[in-house]
């Protein structure tokens, strides 16, 4: 740790992190995500605290990035609190999809039906509507366990990550989080 890292904000570096941790798991690197990703919780665990001891509210951009953050490290509980605010505050597409799985790995399956229902139809996300319309339809018929809805939300995640990336290669803007996804 240098001289000057203390004087990061807590912020940025839950932000930084979090998006190192994304480009790991876009090059399959799971091991180096998990370590970005609890680099990220820890930052993100500090500066809310940090903001409620200010009686400030987090943005919800960070609030979404800290409940990801949560739902991979598999705080389910911490996710769902953080991500539960976030949706209160702002319509992030991210927050509903991951408050589901987090409801889903506590054993909720209303509850995440309903965060699961409420992802937005603006997003630009076919290979995630696509697997929500499955997942959702068997979970109502009872087709389906939660721990199967959770794996293919899981890999309609990543195969519309493989997507996103492949579209914004060539592109100027080549941020890690693509357009329309509300942060």
């Amino acid at each position: 740790m240098s001289f000057f890292s203390r004087f990061v904000q807590h912020s940025v570096k839950g932000q930084k992190n979090f998006e190192r941790a994304r480009s790991a798991e876009e090059r399959e690197e799971y091991a180096k995500a998990k370590e970005f990703f609890e680099l990220s919780v820890d930052a993100y665990d500090h500066y809310l605290a940090q903001q409620r001891d200010k009686g400030k509210q987090p943005f919800p951009s960070h609030l979404v990035m800290a409940g990801i953050g949560y739902v991979r490290l598999g705080r389910n509980e911490d996710a769902l609190s953080v991500l539960d605010e976030c949706i209160r505050r702002k319509e992030i597409p991210d927050a509903y999809l991951h408050a589901g799985y987090a409801a889903a790995k506590l054993g909720r399956k209303d509850s995440a039906i309903a965060y699961w229902e409420a992802y937005p139809a603006w997003v630009e996300q076919p290979v995630i509507h696509e697997a929500l319309r499955e997942v959702l339809n068997s979970l109502r018929q009872d087709q389906s366990s939660l721990d199967d809805a959770c794996l293919v939300m899981a890999q309609a995640i990543h195969r519309q990550d493989k997507d996103n990336a492949k579209l914004r290669k060539g592109t100027p803007d080549q941020h890690t989080i693509p357009a329309n996804r509300g942060y």
